[in-house]
């Protein structure tokens, strides 16, 4: 690839009413076409998207615009680090029945010099609004600490014209210690949304939520006749014609007991006891005792649940964000088919989301974790390596060399069998002996995944098969059957432990060798 070298900056006509200032304060970013190297491939790698980039999300965004996709993007949802001073960590544990904490394990810092942190949210900003499509939209997820800050620097960026919306979401309801906190707790974070341009109109669908209801709830809430419970409504600007065929369906109701007069003559409407007539609108019923009301849904959500109450979503991944959250965002901000990018993927929700819905996706990480994370969430997709360091380290990050298995390959019918018959990993027994737990008897509780490439060409890992099972207990099978076709030796698999280490095993026709 040509090497190019460019400058994005931000140029306006009219002065921005508030602008941010910071140490280093630089509103530009020098770009370099980073190397890229493609690293695994997946089954469902889709047209243009379903990629996970690893390296700094700056070089990542670069070779983006160097490969074409300036302007493409519909959809930009960032969670990026909050200024927090908090070094993040993830729980170890190991797998099967009980789950045993059994240690913790780094995962990213969250900490900056003076105009650090400014400094490099403003850098990959201009690079993300090159990105952005003409009616697309930048979602951005903070907490307290930045919130003004973020909004003031997007403002300079987008403009203020392009300014959409803030989302206040309750990511949880105080309890523990935060019940007692001095001035109020922290529950509630913010989503600031900016267009890419106020000239065109963005994507988007308003979103409804529905309230399901007792007949208890409903009764206390609503009228009920014999077509069920109901609301009314003025009738507005509704012709005579229109109250007339309303109440022909039993649709017009008049107030203070009254019966509804239809007077021809006249071309009115009304109740026979005075007050004004409304319009009915019913409850849908579902099952046998519920009841459902749409309602539309405004900047402050309340209805959706943080992580801590629905464990079963939990990957074990700092600042996890939850899909009832990232469903909601791009259902609204985009139709099927779109591009979808998430430049601090973290736990992979946002493209595990997209991948759900039909939508293309793009994510991008400096921790190696967060991508393995993201790629066993989605099943598919491609992993490239971008930056000088990361294609020049080979395997990259998260290979752990002092891990070992014995693996077996036969073949059986034209099928090829794979069997794990042991693993284990210095590295995740000494956290075991550390936590004071029993060594297991089972080396799949240490184990998070399996992936088998069934045809390694040494270069390029493309899984024809990915054992990840869902939730804490569930153990990969160790025993594994590829159905014929792209089948031929050597045999690559590799195992990713409960400690985020990897080991890649590469058997040939008569030994096995080791990576």
């Amino acid at each position: 690839m040509m090497v190019t070298r460019t400058t994005l900056e931000i140029h306006t006509e009219t002065p921005r009413k508030s602008v941010l200032q910071w140490p280093g304060k630089r509103l530009s970013a020098d770009i370099t076409t980073p190397a890229a190297r493609l690293a695994e491939g997946f089954p469902t790698a889709g047209d243009g998207g379903g990629l996970l980039l690893h390296g700094d999300n700056r070089d990542s965004l670069a070779w983006l615009l160097a490969e074409g996709y300036g302007g493409k993007v519909q959809l930009i949802y960032i969670d990026p680090p909050y200024d927090s001073g908090v070094a993040w960590t993830s729980r170890v544990r190991l797998r099967g029945e009980g789950a045993i904490v059994i240690g913790e394990r780094a995962e990213y810092a969250d900490s900056w010099p003076p105009g650090g942190y400014l400094q490099f949210m403003a850098e990959r900003l201009l690079l993300l609004r090159a990105l952005l499509a003409p009616n697309g939209t930048i979602w951005l997820h903070c907490d307290h600490r930045r919130q003004s800050h973020l909004y003031l620097l997007l403002e300079e960026i987008f403009g203020p014209e392009c300014f959409l919306n803030t989302i206040a979401w309750r990511s949880q309801t105080a309890r523990g210690a935060k019940v007692h906190a001095r001035y109020f707790p922290h529950s509630t974070h913010y989503i600031h949304i900016f267009g890419r341009s106020s000239d065109r109109a963005p994507v988007w669908n308003p979103p409804k939520r529905e309230i399901v209801l007792s007949r208890a709830e409903a009764a206390a809430q609503f009228m009920e006749d014999e077509g069920g419970f109901f609301r009314t409504s003025h009738p507005g600007s509704y012709r005579f014609e229109k109250l007339v065929e309303l109440h022909g369906a039993g649709r017009v109701y008049a107030p203070y007991g009254g019966e509804v007069i239809v007077d021809e003559a006249a071309r009115r409407v009304y109740g026979s006891n005075g007050g004004n007539i409304g319009i009915k609108y019913y409850l849908e019923k579902r099952g046998r005792s519920h009841f459902v009301v749409t309602r539309a849904v405004d900047n402050l959500w309340e209805d959706l649940p943080g992580l801590g109450t629905i464990p079963s979503e939990d990957v074990n991944y700092p600042t996890q964000k939850t899909t009832g959250l990232l469903r909601r965002i791009i259902q609204t901000a985009t139709n099927p088919g779109d591009l979808v990018l998430d430049a601090f993927v973290g736990s992979g929700t946002t493209v595990a989301v997209a991948e759900e819905l039909g939508r293309r996706w793009i994510g991008c990480d400096a921790n190696w974790r967060a991508i393995r994370t993201s790629q066993l969430r989605v099943m598919g997709g491609e992993i490239w390596r971008v930056g000088d360091e990361q294609v020049a380290g080979g395997q990259g990050e998260g290979v752990t060399g002092s891990a070992e298995a014995q693996i077996c390959v036969a073949w059986e019918d034209d099928r090829l069998l794979v069997e794990i018959c042991s693993f284990r990993s210095p590295a995740v027994e000494g956290l075991i002996s550390q936590a004071g737990v029993e060594l297991p008897t089972d080396w799949r509780a240490t184990v998070q995944a399996v992936l088998i490439d069934p045809a390694y060409d040494g270069v390029v890992f493309r899984a024809g098969l990915v054992d990840a099972p869902k939730g804490k207990t569930v153990l990969v099978a160790g025993v594994y059957t590829l159905p014929p076709g792209r089948t031929a030796l050597p045999v690559a698999v590799r195992l990713v432990d409960v400690a985020g280490g990897e080991l890649l095993v590469v058997v040939g026709t008569d030994a096995i060798i080791r990576e």
